[in-house]
């Protein structure tokens, strides 16, 4: 894991920012970052790279993740409150023990997305463009969301 200076980590997001805007800058690679238990609300994670990133622990809440790339990441015990993952990939992404209250889960790819123990809004699923996407859990036990 990789970490990083409160100050690395602000000029990355600066530098994604202009990104984003089409100003320059370059987009976020956080690929195998420890990002753990940090303090990281209301953040433009647009279309950033963030494989196998550690936001365990983080708060997140207000956090636009929408088309960035998570598989693999580690969310567990982070506050993911009115966090958005419109489009995201988060496949194989530890989604355990999350507070996921108002989350925007539209489209996004949770191909086996561990969800257990998180504490989901009821509208949370519902928001889930279940056509093209396959939900597994990956405690055998429980039921499957969808297939």
């Amino acid at each position: 894991m990789i970490t990083y200076s409160q100050q690395e980590l602000d000029s990355i997001l600066q530098q994604h920012k202009l990104w984003l805007e089409n100003q320059g800058g370059e987009r976020a690679q956080l690929r195998n970052a420890d990002l753990s238990h940090l303090a990281l609300q209301n953040l433009d994670l647009r279309c950033a790279s963030l494989i196998r990133a550690n936001f365990s622990g983080a708060d997140l809440s207000g956090t636009n993740m929408n088309e960035a790339d998570i598989t693999y990441a580690n969310f567990s015990h982070a506050n993911l409150n009115n966090a958005t993952f419109r489009d995201a990939d988060l496949r194989n992404a530890d989604m355990s023990y999350a507070q996921m209250f108002n989350v925007d889960l539209y489209r996004a790819d949770l191909f086996r997305t561990d969800f257990s123990h998180a504490n989901l809004s009821d509208n949370a699923i519902n928001r889930v463009d279940t056509s093209k996407t396959i939900i597994k859990l990956r405690n055998s036990s429980q039921q499957c969301i969808s297939t």
